[in-house]
């Protein structure tokens, strides 16, 4: 079976995470004789609700038995038939598609995760990755408000010998007050040089909040991975409503994640998307 072969697969088990976001869980070894390809931390699937829609999303856990999860905010016609979902329905999973976070081979340096509402779900993915291999992190989730904060129970659950954990709310209701991408800066500028230059730093959320993370990032030059968004139909590089200009990358191939290097060649970063046309529109 390839990354573009539809697997059938049955919901084992839904968490709502806060209000109008659900985890779809699933297995993909069952039912599939065992066959499948395992993720990393950053790629995405896409999902087949029959009789509805194909939509992309990114897995938020997976783990060595293949029980994968992704995580749903309810925004239109076929995340609402994933909400819709009962323990034991069926759904067909296309991936795991697209790049992938990459993690330092050096143990010793400092990680930190800046996310914002949905964009929490390939982080969270990313946090169990590093969790196995004990390096030190540091999660930044930012959210409008209190009841919009996501794995608040998982994010506990981390060892906390090696991680730290900081909210962050628009109106203050939860956390600090502020957006995430403040709350990063705040940090950082409380670090010497030395702890400066140790830094990677990962992203993933609403690109306005990515772009302002990336702008941080450069004026303290540290490497940043990021985690982008954009409508397509495909997931493997034919209908190119995911291109960015002017490198003419595709977010479904050569993403979703890309690094300081790309991101400061692109035009339409923090700037434009394509609609379901494939014209550019201004980002919301």
């Amino acid at each position: 079976m390839t990354e573009n072969t539809i697997k059938t697969v049955k919901v084992k088990d839904i968490t709502n995470e806060c209000k109008g976001v659900k985890t779809i869980y699933f297995n993909m070894k069952e039912g599939n004789q065992g066959r499948y390809n395992i993720p990393k931390a950053g790629q995405f699937v896409m999902v087949w609700v029959p009789g509805v829609d194909e939509v992309p999303m990114s897995l938020s856990s997976y783990d060595d038995k293949g029980n994968w999860a992704i995580t749903v905010k309810d925004v239109g016609e076929c995340t609402n038939a994933i909400h819709n979902l009962k323990i034991g329905d069926f759904i067909g999973i296309r991936g795991p598609l697209g790049n992938n976070f990459i993690l330092p081979n050096d143990s010793s340096k400092k990680l930190i995760l800046i996310g914002g509402g949905i964009g929490m779900a390939p982080l969270k993915c990313l946090s169990l990755e590093i969790m196995r291999k004990n390096s030190k992190f540091t999660i930044i989730e930012g959210a409008k408000i209190g009841e919009e904060i996501m794995f608040i129970n998982d994010f506990q659950s981390l060892d906390h010998e090696y991680s730290e954990i900081i909210y962050s709310t628009d109106d203050g209701s939860y956390g600090l007050k502020g957006f995430a991408s403040e709350t990063f800066e705040s940090l950082v500028k409380n670090y010497s040089k030395s702890e400066i230059h140790n830094l990677t730093a990962y992203t993933c959320g609403p690109e306005k909040m990515i772009f302002k993370v990336f702008q941080i990032c450069e004026r303290y030059s540290i490497k940043l991975q990021a985690s982008l968004e954009r409508i397509m139909r495909c997931g493997c590089g034919l209908c190119g409503l995911c291109a960015v200009d002017p490198l003419g990358l595709l977010v479904c191939k050569d993403g979703p994640v890309f690094d300081s290097k790309n991101l400061r060649q692109m035009d339409d970063f923090g700037k434009y998307k394509r609609d379901f046309s494939g014209k550019k529109i201004p980002l919301d």
